[in-house]
């Protein structure tokens, strides 16, 4: 456990500590060590630095990021924070009420985005330069995530493409090139508009390369 603790960036002093001791950040790192403590192949991490001031998330993903190359682990990163998932991820998966919509490279589908969702959560991410950024309202009302229809699209009533067909049948997840698949129900896809470059709609990264004072 200390040589754990020791890759978490926790301090010896601190492992006799009651959580109550702890900061944020210090009881982020006493996770990690645990989770790295079996010598995991695959860790899961759900919307690990969500509690954290955004310096303090900053110096977790920046330990994950040595940890994942150093103990050679892979991650299963559930957040709803677009800006970290691109910034740890290799691939990403866009899911709607429990059902994917578009899956692909992170880059790819960040930068040309298929799914009208996966483009509406694209441009809704906070920037400071908005030129040439358009962007994407959606209408009409989530259906229940509670007992969904299983013959139903998750996304219709405000699919800007829906039609009629949407309402009796779960659209499949075909491959559409660049290691992407998007959930369509009709095969007419626009290839021209998702295969031309999109405008950045991101903003600044995360400074993965500022180092800030561990919590």
């Amino acid at each position: 456990m200390h040589e754990a603790a020791g890759l978490a960036g926790l301090p010896d002093e601190l492992l006799g500590r009651f959580p109550h001791q702890l900061s944020g950040g210090q009881k982020a790192r006493v996770g990690i060590a645990r989770a790295i403590t079996v010598e995991p192949a695959l860790l899961i991490l759900d919307e690990p630095t969500a509690a954290l001031d955004v310096s303090v998330q900053v110096v977790i993903l920046q330990l994950l990021d040595a940890l994942k190359r150093r103990l050679s682990m892979s991650y299963l990163f559930v957040s709803h924070d677009l800006n970290v998932v691109r910034l740890l991820c290799d691939r990403v998966l866009i899911m709607y009420l429990g059902k994917i919509v578009e899956s692909g490279p992170v880059d790819t589908v960040f930068d040309r985005p298929a799914h009208p969702y996966t483009k509406a959560l694209v441009a809704a991410i906070p920037s400071l330069d908005h030129h040439g950024v358009k962007r994407l309202r959606l209408g009409g009302e989530p259906r229940s995530p509670i007992d969904p229809d299983p013959r139903t699209c998750r996304f219709y009533g405000r699919c800007p493409k829906g039609r009629d067909d949407c309402a009796t049948a779960m659209p499949k997840l075909p491959s559409i090139g660049d290691g992407r698949s998007v959930a369509w129900h009709y095969p007419e896809i626009d290839m021209a508009e998702i295969t031309r470059a999109a405008p950045a709609v991101t903003s600044n990264p995360l400074p993965f390369q500022i180092l800030h004072p561990a919590s």
